[in-house]
């Protein structure tokens, strides 16, 4: 008898007839009190007329009957956090995983529900594996909600990748939830991270970031080809990717392949005309070509873009080495080594001096039939020489002879800073 009543209600349910459905929901209760799909059903039509309270309440008494009901946890879950009970949808959310750790909906809860109490690690850690899971039912649709929503809050929380400058660069300002993925690559997870990439891609075939990050992880590995061919898919779906046509370009150049990558670096200065990054990367594949003026041109550029861009500094300094243009080449190479030594990247510092040294191993010794201007060059390269090209060193060195031998003529302190040093 309850249950040609209960399937009324259900019918009336479907119709949205809510009010009726939820009369005949109760006289089923009335003639069977341990009914839980009835209080199930009856909670969801209450839940549909707005009463989120009632609708927990007949929730729970169909728990009371079955505490293995998972659709009545899912739905008193959703009901919760809707009324702000955010603790207690993550209780009923984990209560559905302890009953079956497969059930895709139940991450999906827990991961707004974290996202709620602005915990974005463990609303990640749950949108990811209910995506996953979704992907195995081939539930395109609820997979990419997942995924979005682990990409919005990625956008809000990852902080920069540092990227290594012998290496195509990675996105630097907001990053996503590819950002996260370079990261493990670094730590070694290797694995996890191409596994990673290629789910993402399962998901969206069309995710022009996914290609690009796993083009990344490609060129690390040293499959060069492979790369290039990520790239060309991210520019297929988004033709304004600065950050595919530089890494193709960089890519491009080491391989031999000046002319595609200096179209690759042309389209980059397109949609970014004033990246000054992309100026040092095409003067460096001018450069190699030896095209050194058209070089130099994009050096000055990036540094009109940007007064502090060091490697734009240091590689012309490359070129005016070769050019045997040496005095423009140390001060090259003295900008670029400040610069770096004040961002503390203390590779490239390094490299610039040892390219410093060498170069001002090579300069011939003068005699010393000098006027005094010329004796001060000499004196004050000799000095620079010393410091290893830290001319900010070499001036707090004249500062301190200066206060303590006042009104000695410019030679005589220089003089006496270079005997000090090699005492």
């Amino acid at each position: 008898m309850e249950q040609e009543i209960y399937n009324q209600a259900v019918a009336n349910s479907r119709a949205k007839d809510y009010q009726t459905a939820i009369q005949y929901f109760s006289r089923a209760i009335e003639i069977n009190p341990n009914f839980a799909e009835a209080y199930y059903g009856r909670g969801l039509a209450k839940f549909d007329l707005g009463n989120k309270e009632e609708a927990i309440a007949d929730y729970s008494q169909a728990l009371a009957i079955n505490p293995n009901y998972i659709d009545a946890y899912l739905a008193r879950g959703i009901a919760k956090l809707i009324v702000g009970d955010i603790s207690g949808t993550i209780t009923d959310s984990h209560q559905i995983i302890m009953i079956n750790g497969n059930y895709a909906p139940a991450y999906k809860l827990l991961g707004n529900a974290y996202r709620q109490q602005d915990n974005q690690t463990e609303a990640i850690a749950s949108f990811k594996r209910g995506a996953e899971l979704y992907l195995e039912q081939k539930d395109a649709v609820n997979c990419k909600k997942c995924l979005d929503n682990i990409k919005q809050l990625q956008n809000v929380v990852s902080p920069a990748v540092k990227t290594d400058s012998n290496v195509p660069w990675e996105k630097g300002d907001s990053q996503t939830f590819l950002t996260r993925i370079l990261k493990r690559f670094e730590k070694g997870d290797r694995y996890g991270a191409m596994a990673d990439l290629n789910w993402a891609l399962q998901v969206d075939a069309s995710d022009s970031q996914a290609y690009c990050c796993r083009g990344i992880i490609r060129y690390k590995q040293g499959d060069n080809l492979g790369a290039i061919s990520d790239f060309n898919q991210a520019l297929q779906f988004n033709d304004r990717d600065v950050l595919a046509y530089r890494n193709r370009g960089m890519i491009r150049s080491q391989m031999g392949d000046f002319k595609g990558a200096i179209a690759d670096f042309d389209a980059a200065l397109k949609v970014e005309p004033n990246n000054s990054l992309i100026y040092v990367t095409r003067g460096n594949a001018y450069r190699d070509i030896g095209k050194y003026q058209e070089a130099i041109k994009d050096y000055e550029q990036a540094l009109k873009i940007n007064p502090n861009e060091a490697k734009a500094f240091y590689n012309r300094g490359i070129i005016y080495s070769r050019l045997e243009e040496m005095k423009k080449a140390i001060d090259d190479y003295q900008n670029a080594a400040q610069l770096f030594g004040e961002v503390e990247d203390w590779k490239n510092y390094e490299k610039t001096l040892d390219n410093l040294k060498k170069i001002q191993t090579s300069v011939p010794s003068q005699n010393q039939n000098f006027d005094e201007d010329s004796k001060y060059k000499q004196l004050e390269q000799q000095l620079l020489r010393m410091v290893g090209g830290h001319w900010g060193m070499a001036e707090q060195l004249i500062a301190k002879v200066e206060e303590k031998y006042p009104g000695r003529n410019r030679i005589w302190y220089l003089e006496k800073v270079i005997s000090d040093w090699q005492q």
